[in-house]
């Protein structure tokens, strides 16, 4: 029993020396209001000390022990739900929401894991932060994607709600028809995206819609090759190649084939591929076997460059095969 009576003493004696001097710093800085709090409580503790060690008057220990346990208690309360009154915690989520606090009652029942009808709580008084973490809690992914979109209509950072309903749709809820909805919004925003636009729409067997999209993709990758950095001539002549203008393509694989001997003597680094890549893709469009002679050239360049820097000759394999790719049809892995 002393040793529980020193260790309260000591506890109340050091929360009173804290309360004081947070007291005094508070008035220092003119926040007089709180600073009298606070030395009100620190007083009262020194004072719960004292009566610890001597119990001079049981009466008065007694009722400063059980004034700050219960204020123990509210600060606890408070640090786990600054929202919720002592009252709130006593109250059925169903009473809360009679009393038209409805903020108090999605708490409750977000606390009571019932994430559904908090999400649509939360959602209806427009606190969409929260509505999001309690519908991905319940896995409720189309009132996820319907908030993502929601968001992305309302306010800032459109790009990454627009992102995140893609993902949800095309991942979580298999509904290419919707990604590609939501991809199109996305591609006003971050033009580089139309190829993926059109991609979907393709998985949605639209091809109408696919050919606007890469018909937009291919404007896109022009521009970006010539304003830009010449390795975009890749995408202009796939994507040329895609919508059936042979011309065209031809043209952006001759500026890519171009663009990358021209790195490839500055730099190296294995540049040498995609000059080789780029004159299988002409031999396979013009059939003409100088391109394919070039390719070869190329590619052997490109093993001796293997040899010196890749150890694994699985891996050396899987990676010319990719580069024979381009003699046989266009290739979707990105340059």
């Amino acid at each position: 029993m002393l040793v529980i009576k020193i260790i309260l003493a000591i506890i109340f004696f050091v929360l009173g020396a804290g309360l004081l001097f947070l007291g005094g710093l508070a008035v220092w800085v003119k926040n007089i209001k709180r600073g009298l709090v606070l030395i009100l409580l620190g007083i009262l503790s020194l004072a719960e000390s004292y009566e610890t060690i001597t119990y001079s008057s049981p009466l008065l220990f007694w009722l400063l022990l059980i004034f700050f346990t219960l204020l123990g208690l509210r600060l606890y309360l408070y640090i786990e739900e600054p929202d919720l009154s002592i009252t709130d915690w006593l109250k059925s989520p169903e009473r809360l929401l009679k009393e038209g606090r409805k903020e108090q009652a999605a708490i409750k029942l977000r606390r009571g894991k019932k994430w559904e009808e908090a999400g649509k709580i939360y959602e209806e008084l427009s606190l969409l932060s929260s509505a999001i973490v309690c519908y991905e809690e319940a896995g409720k992914w189309e009132d996820l994607a319907r908030i993502y979109e929601r968001l992305a209509e309302e306010g800032e950072h459109k790009d990454y709600y627009l992102r995140k309903a893609r993902e949800i749709y095309e991942e979580k809820l298999k509904n290419p028809h919707k990604a590609a909805e939501v991809l199109e919004k996305l591609a006003e925003i971050e033009e580089w995206f139309w190829d993926d636009v059109a991609k979907m729409w393709e998985k949605c067997k639209n091809f109408d819609k696919a050919k606007e999209a890469w018909e937009r993709a291919l404007n896109v990758a022009k521009r970006r090759a010539i304003e830009e950095d010449g390795v975009f001539w890749s995408d202009v002549a796939e994507i040329s190649e895609r919508l059936g203008k042979p011309e065209e393509a031809i043209e952006g694989y001759k500026k890519f084939v171009e663009f990358c001997l021209k790195m490839e003597e500055k730099e190296g680094k294995g540049w040498i591929r995609h000059v080789a890549e780029g004159y299988f893709a002409l031999y396979r469009l013009t059939g003409d076997e100088s391109y394919k002679t070039q390719a070869e050239d190329a590619l052997n360049k490109f093993k001796q460059f293997l040899d010196e820097f890749v150890l694994d000759e699985n891996l050396k394999y899987e990676i010319i095969e990719e580069v024979k790719k381009w003699e046989r049809g266009i290739v979707e892995s990105k340059i």
